[in-house]
């Protein structure tokens, strides 16, 4: 067989035997990537933590890790610190432990997401980047909270207010405290950061996050009251024991109020409801224009009395109301009602420094001082100028019963008004301004009169008769006695 010949043959078989080897790789290739593929355990390169899981079942997983990680549970530590205070804790008290489960399953996921050449790339790429999954501390929310609870009843303390007094003409102000507190859900954060090297560690230590609560009041800014800003006074028929005593209990409670700058005063948050239980008694009140017995009578006296003294330290007024009747104690349209839970006197410390309110009875006074810290030197008047008085209208009622050119009162009625009410600022003695506080309107009461329409019986001639002689007596008498007078002058 010559050279060509041979040739020609050989080349088939080449060609033959190439594929036949490069189909068996395949074959070999498809049968690895299958084998690596679907196989039912932790892909090599995959690490939880510095444990090497390759290769191992997530059962196998589990124990190789809980063996590696659950001897530092046993023997660490948790330690809290504030100051020189120091909390120690087990792993146990707070049922501190490994999300074994989540880290497993994600070191098992590793690999298996994904396409088919995705997958197989993943997997390749393992042998030249091991894959570290991180093991998560978790903990008994329940038990951590008790202890920390635990803990924070050694460190909080509560903070408490500057609190000032004023007693025979002198202001006593006693120093603040300020409040320390645990902050639990910050506590809880560096707990779990600390945690997630706590598996590394026999030993963590948590400097605990104690936080200082200042207190709203100081006795630096109590200080600063030493000014008398505006003082009212009213009198009152000490002789009604039930409203005087009434007056009494709302000038207690509201004496000794402390309001920062920017806080509003409320009359019938400071004061508190009139009930007995706390000590008012019946006395006269207003209600729908009328003078009627009623719980905590007087107590308007009291809140007016304050009114008249904010307007006088030139305060904001947030809620006033008046009457229904003008009042007895005050001039028209500078009077606040107040009834709990539904009409309140409001004002606010519109001033940039505190206040305290002082209020006490004397006999049959009542007087109201706020005290604060004078910034000028204006002076507050109030004027209350009466624009209309409307007159009381008449209604006339007739009674069979009542004889004729006989009437009585039946309802006596007032007289309405209509008043408004200014603000006038002096500074150095001089009007610099002139402020509307309210337009005010009294309606009036209507007067009924009862007049008799009865007719006098007819007298007999015999009475007629009896009447005349007697008038005739009586004239007699009359002209005696004035001839005696005209004989002894």
């Amino acid at each position: 067989m010559d050279t060509d010949a041979k040739n020609k043959l050989f080349k088939p078989n080449v060609v033959t035997g190439l594929m036949i080897v490069l189909l068996s790789f395949l074959i070999l290739i498809t049968a690895i990537s299958f084998f690596l593929l679907y196989k039912d355990t932790i892909y090599s390169g995959v690490m939880i933590e510095n444990a090497d899981v390759g290769g191992l079942s997530i059962r196998e997983a589990r124990d190789k890790i809980e063996e590696h990680f659950e001897g530092l549970l046993k023997t660490g530590k948790i330690q809290f610190a504030y100051g020189d205070g120091r909390w120690n804790i087990e792993s146990s008290d707070i049922g501190y432990t490994f999300d074994y489960t989540k880290a497993l399953n994600e070191a098992y996921e590793v690999g298996r997401q994904g396409n088919y050449f995705e997958r197989l790339q993943q997997i390749i790429l393992l042998y030249k980047a091991p894959e570290s999954i991180q093991l998560l501390p978790i903990y008994d929310h329940g038990k951590l909270d008790a202890a920390l609870y635990d803990i924070s009843k050694d460190i909080d303390k509560p903070g408490k207010d500057a609190t000032i007094t004023r007693k025979n003409g002198k202001f006593i102000i006693t120093d603040e405290k300020i409040a320390l507190k645990l902050n639990i859900n910050k506590t809880k954060n560096l707990l779990t950061e600390a945690l997630k090297n706590y598996k590394y560690q026999n030993e963590v230590v948590i400097e605990l996050p104690v936080e200082t609560i200042p207190p709203k009041i100081t006795s630096e800014s109590l200080s600063l009251i030493n000014d008398l800003l505006g003082v009212y006074v009213t009198t009152f028929n000490a002789g009604n024991q039930s409203r005087t005593h009434n007056i009494i209990l709302a000038a207690r409670e509201m004496n000794g109020t402390v309001l920062m700058p920017g806080e509003i005063f409320s009359f019938n948050k400071i004061v508190g409801p009139r009930t007995k239980d706390r000590g008012y008694q019946d006395a006269p009140v207003i209600f729908k224009g009328e003078l009627v017995e009623g719980l905590g009578g007087g107590v308007c006296q009291a809140s007016s009395t304050l009114y008249n003294a904010v307007l006088l330290s030139n305060l904001k007024v947030v809620e006033r109301i008046k009457h229904t009747i003008p009042s007895s104690y005050v001039p028209k349209g500078q009077d606040a009602t107040v009834s709990y839970g539904v009409l309140d006197f409001k004002f606010e410390n519109s001033s940039p420094r505190p206040i305290y309110v002082e209020s006490y009875v004397h006999k049959n006074r009542m007087t109201v001082k706020l005290y604060g810290q004078r910034l000028d030197n204006k002076v507050v008047k109030v004027h209350s100028q009466e624009n209309e008085v409307i007159k009381r209208p008449i209604e006339i009622k007739y009674d069979d019963q009542l004889l004729q050119g006989e009437e009585r009162i039946e309802q006596k009625g007032r007289d309405g008004y209509k008043v408004t009410t200014y603000k006038l600022i002096y500074e150095n003695n001089v009007l610099v301004k002139k402020e509307r506080i309210s337009s005010d309107y009294y309606k009036p009461q209507k007067q009924i009169i009862v007049k008799g329409i009865k007719k006098p019986p007819v007298k007999s001639t015999k009475e007629q008769k009896n009447e005349q002689a007697e008038e005739e007596i009586q004239g007699e008498i009359e002209n005696e006695e004035e001839l005696e007078v005209e004989e002894v002058l």
